[in-house]
């Protein structure tokens, strides 16, 4: 391990900022991780790497290890799977085209369940959604915002839970393959994680979902998760040794969005980790 880093260092590589749908700018994001004692850490926002760069500026002036990321969406068999991609060229385009595609898919997504809502009768102006902006600090994305401020939903948890749940429900769209991300992530010089696997309450510990990403060409899972439970991470972790896979922990911290997870929480270090090949990526 390079620079001041050492096996006592704690280590978040998952987090969100204002460029997806977390609530803390890039100062902000830092000084939290700062306060929280995190010596290495990593921005991956959704399907986008807008704010890497300031962040990635912002922890050379504070002394904090960093490692470019993104966390992209991608679509296995009809499930919505994310892959945490670390350390790849953020100019590379063919790797901007699918976080572009994948973006675009959620937009429409978005503007699908607005639609819904006007036809069965809800009382919204298309025109006025399509121009409406929202403080990007709030955390989450423009439909929940808007629907927010014509107090039609309290939260995020009545978004989903009552708004669009049951009939309305609007599916995921189809992201692209994780074949295709895997491959567009190792020609930008990156590395390709599972994030949390076992994200949803209830998950079934499958591993032959596992073995799948491996054929893909996943590196690693990460094991550490807010959402895991002891069973859960327990059965990443044996996998991941007996596979020689790497083995991450992060925080998936949204700001006050999502107020029951913060930087640094799991709590690990480096030596319970397996980083391996993404020590080459730390900038300090």
């Amino acid at each position: 391990m390079k620079g001041k880093l050492n096996r006592d260092t704690v280590v978040d590589l998952h987090m969100h900022s204002t460029a997806s749908d977390g609530t803390y700018t890039p100062e902000r994001l830092v000084e939290e991780v700062k306060k929280a004692g995190v010596g290495l850490f990593a921005l991956t926002d959704h399907d986008t790497s807008e704010n890497v760069k300031e962040v990635q500026e912002l922890a050379l002036k504070s002394g904090i290890a960093f490692i470019p990321g993104i966390e992209i969406s991608s679509t296995l068999e009809g499930k919505m799977f994310h892959i945490l991609c670390y350390g790849a060229n953020l100019g590379d385009k063919g790797l901007q085209k699918i976080l572009k595609e994948n973006t675009d898919r959620l937009n429409e997504k978005d503007d699908e369940s607005i639609r819904l809502l006007i036809k069965e009768g809800v009382n919204i102006n298309y025109e006025h959604y399509l121009g409406y902006e929202f403080d990007v600090s709030r955390g989450g994305w423009k439909t929940l915002n808007y629907l927010i401020d014509l107090r039609l939903c309290k939260d995020v948890s009545d978004f989903f839970g009552r708004l669009f749940a049951g009939e309305r429900r609007v599916p995921y769209p189809e992201f692209e393959s994780p074949q295709n991300i895997v491959e567009a992530v190792n020609a930008a010089g990156g590395t390709a994680i599972l994030a949390h696997p076992f994200y949803d309450v209830g998950t079934k510990l499958v591993i032959d979902t596992f073995e799948k990403f491996k054929k893909i060409g996943i590196e690693g899972v990460e094991c550490y998760h807010p959402n895991h439970t002891l069973e859960a991470t327990e059965f990443c972790l044996k996998w991941c040794k007996e596979n020689n896979m790497l083995i991450t922990a992060g925080s998936d911290c949204h700001g006050d969005f999502i107020l029951s997870r913060r930087i640094g929480t799991p709590k690990l270090h480096i030596e319970e980790l397996n980083l391996g090949k993404l020590e080459k990526y730390v900038i300090l």
